[in-house]
């Protein structure tokens, strides 16, 4: 009998449910800290968006070539060579790049991009660079010069 008493055990008394707020100090600190992860992340984002601006400018300038009527094949393969040499200026040292001209710049280009892209049209880039004129010898396209440049921009560092 006595074991018969002990099984019958009286209800399960439950407390009332805690309330669900956010006036605790774990949740202001964690919101703190969410706050300041956020602004740390904004900010990481806006420096290199600012440090990209001469990418975004020299992009810009070539498709503004390439969409001009009045410059000659020539005048447009100078002009973006320039804007190649000065955005590698803006990222690598001067005594690195400043330099280098002719082939070796081609290969340093083309190093930076790990394919050979500007050395396969080095006669019509020095051709236009250093006599001014256009030699369509090897096969020349304008349009994919332009877009390796601008690929080139993108990607070069």
């Amino acid at each position: 009998m006595q074991q018969d008493q002990n099984i019958e055990l009286s209800p399960i008394i439950t407390p009332d449910p805690i309330p669900f707020t956010m006036d605790t100090i774990g949740w202001k600190i964690l919101f703190i800290v969410l706050a300041c992860l956020i602004l740390f992340i904004a900010y990481t984002y806006y420096k290199k968006y600012k440090q990209n601006a001469y990418r975004r400018t020299a992009i810009s300038n070539i498709q503004k070539l390439m969409h001009s009527k009045e410059n000659t094949i020539s005048t447009n393969i100078v002009q973006i060579m320039f804007l190649l040499k000065q955005t590698a200026l803006q990222t690598y040292s001067r005594k690195q790049v400043a330099s280098l001209e002719g082939e070796n710049w081609l290969n340093f280009l083309d190093s930076k991009l790990n394919q050979a892209v500007f050395i396969k049209y080095k006669t019509s880039i020095a051709s236009a660079v250093y006599k001014g004129e256009y030699t369509n010898s090897d096969s020349f396209k304008m349009d994919e010069f332009a877009s390796n440049s601008i690929k080139w921009i993108k990607h070069h560092a």
